[in-house]
């Protein structure tokens, strides 16, 4: 061995494990043409603020995108189970046993079992896809809940529609309100990575997190 010359040790042989998707490289978003950002691309976690029907369909999409991509694993958070006059899950009043069926989150067998089959389908066309997919019945209404929920999870990422409900929030999550509110925003590195879904598929992420 010639002096100098690195010894074998010092070049470990890269091993890909079977089953295991490639390091993610640095892309370019095919709306945006910006690089992605490291939020999205290292997303280990993510939750989707989706629905029963085809209206947030283009989030749902979205999560499936990213999920394939980076090897997420992504929940499904069907915001149209909440109801004010029943629990979409078994609640206390529930045999133990019929409680102790479902998990947390959701596959697409469980869903069925609950009377979700459509939401059903979403999770399991995402799991053809390739992806390592789940779902979640929202119990309270709102953008609040799915944060909490997310948060609780552990989540690193959260895609929510880019025309959300609540104008004040989404303005913010942009960074397009007064200065103060978007240097608070900013500042909550910590907080949750969001990513915001138009209706035409394109995706932004915001300025702030939550």
């Amino acid at each position: 061995m010639e002096a100098g010359a690195p010894e074998w040790h010092d070049r470990p042989a890269r091993v890909t494990m079977p089953g295991t998707l490639p390091p993610i490289q640095a892309e370019v978003s095919p709306v945006t043409d910006q690089p992605a950002d490291d939020a999205v691309a290292s997303a280990r976690l993510l939750v989707a603020y989706v629905s029963e029907d085809e209206e947030l369909d283009h989030v749902r999409d979205a999560a499936t995108g990213i999920g394939r991509r980076s090897g997420a694993k992504v929940i499904l958070y069907d915001r149209d189970s909440a109801s004010a006059f029943s629990d979409p899950m078994p609640n206390q009043w529930a045999s133990q046993a019929e409680g102790a069926q479902f998990g947390d989150p959701l596959s697409d067998q469980e869903l069925v079992k609950l009377g979700r089959e459509p939401f059903a389908a979403k999770v399991a066309a995402a799991r053809e896809a390739g992806v390592d997919a789940w779902g979640w019945l929202a119990s309270d209404h709102g953008t609040d809940a799915v944060v909490a929920y997310a948060r609780d999870h552990g989540a690193d990422l959260i895609l929510l529609p880019a025309d959300l409900e609540e104008p004040g929030l989404a303005e913010r999550l942009k960074g397009e309100t007064v200065d103060n509110a978007v240097e608070e925003a900013n500042e909550a590195a910590a907080g949750l990575a969001v990513v915001l879904v138009a209706s035409d598929g394109a995706t932004e992420l915001a300025a702030g997190r939550l």
